[in-house]
C-alpha cells in the first residue's frame, strides 16, 4: 500500500536523486533541469487524469509515483554524456532499474511493485506491449497519456513561442523543410511515427501529432482538443499536400474519439 507517508518519501527520494547527479555543461544543465520540471508536470497531468479514470486515493498515489520516476533514467544517462538517441531508447529501462533500488520500493507489495515497474518500463515504447493484468495496463496507459500531454505542451512552446528547452530527442535533427517518407507513410496508415525514422525537425513535429493515435482516454482527447495541440503544431509545419493530408487524417481521428 502506498500511504501519504510513503508518497512523501518518494518525493524526497526524487529530489535527492536529482541532487546526486553532476552535469558538466551549461547546455546539459538546462536539459537536466527540464527533465525534473517535466516529471513534475507529468505528475500534475496524472492527477488530472486520475480524478477521472481511477477509483481510490491510493490508486492516485501510485499514478503519482509512476509520473515522478518515469524519466529519472533520462537524467542519469544525461549525466553520463550518453548520446540523445540512446537516451530516448534506453531511459525507461534505466528508470525502472533505479526505482527498484530505492528504499520505498522495497516496502511495497509485489503487485504494486509490478504496476510501477511495468508502467515506467513501457512508457516510451512505440506501442504499449501486452502486460500481465488489467491493473498494470490501466496505470501504464495513464502514464503514457500524462507524459504525452506535457510533451505536446512543452514542444509547442519551444517551436512557436521560443520558450523552454529544446527536447533532448531533437538535438541531432537537421533544420530543413524536408519530411521523411517513412514518417508520412506511418501516419497515413494510422500509426504513431517511429523515433528511429526521424531526420528533420519537421519529422519530429509530425511524430508529435501522430502520438494522438496512441492516446487512451476520452478525457485526454478532451484536454488535447481544448488546448488545440494538434492544430498549433500543424501551424508550424510547411503546408504541402502530404502534410495537409496527414493533418486532416489525425484531426478526423481526434474528433471521432472526442465525440464517441
Amino acid at each position: 500500500m502506498i500511504t501519504e507517508v510513503i508518497l512523501k518519501e518518494c518525493r524526497l527520494a526524487f529530489e535527492e536523486f536529482f541532487q546526486s547527479l553532476t552535469i558538466d555543461s551549461p547546455e546539459n544543465q538546462h536539459q537536466f533541469e527540464e527533465i525534473r520540471a517535466h516529471s513534475l508536470r507529468v505528475v500534475a497531468n496524472s492527477l488530472l487524469l486520475s480524478n477521472i479514470v481511477l477509483q481510490t486515493e491510493e490508486d492516485k498515489r501510485i499514478a503519482t509515483v509512476n509520473a515522478l520516476f518515469h524519466d529519472i533514467g533520462k537524467a542519469s544517462l544525461m549525466s553520463k554524456n550518453v548520446e540523445a538517441l540512446v537516451i530516448q531508447r534506453d531511459h525507461a529501462t534505466v528508470s525502472a532499474k533505479i526505482v527498484q533500488q530505492m528504499e520505498f520500493y522495497q516496502t511495497l507489495s509485489a503487485d504494486i511493485q509490478l504496476v510501477i515497474l511495468k508502467s515506467i518500463e513501457s512508457h516510451n515504447k512505440l506501442k504499449l506491449p501486452k502486460l500481465d493484468s488489467e491493473q498494470q495496463t490501466l496505470f501504464a496507459r495513464l502514464l503514457r497519456d500524462a507524459d504525452k500531454l506535457d510533451i505536446y505542451d512543452s514542444s509547442y512552446r519551444f517551436f512557436k513561442e521560443k520558450y523552454g528547452i529544446q527536447p533532448v530527442i531533437t538535438v541531432d535533427l537537421i533544420k530543413t523543410p524536408d519530411v521523411s517518407e517513412k514518417i508520412l507513410k506511418s501516419i497515413l496508415a494510422g500509426k504513431t511515427a517511429a523515433v528511429e525514422d526521424m531526420k528533420t525537425m519537421n519529422d519530429y513535429k509530425l511524430l508529435l501529432i501522430s502520438m494522438a493515435f496512441d492516446l487512451n482516454f476520452k478525457y485526454t482527447f478532451r484536454i488535447m482538443s481544448e488546448k488545440q495541440y494538434i492544430q498549433k503544431i500543424y501551424e508550424t509545419l510547411p503546408k504541402r499536400d502530404q502534410i495537409i493530408d496527414v493533418y486532416r487524417s489525425i484531426k478526423l481521428f481526434v474528433e471521432n474519439k472526442f465525440v464517441s
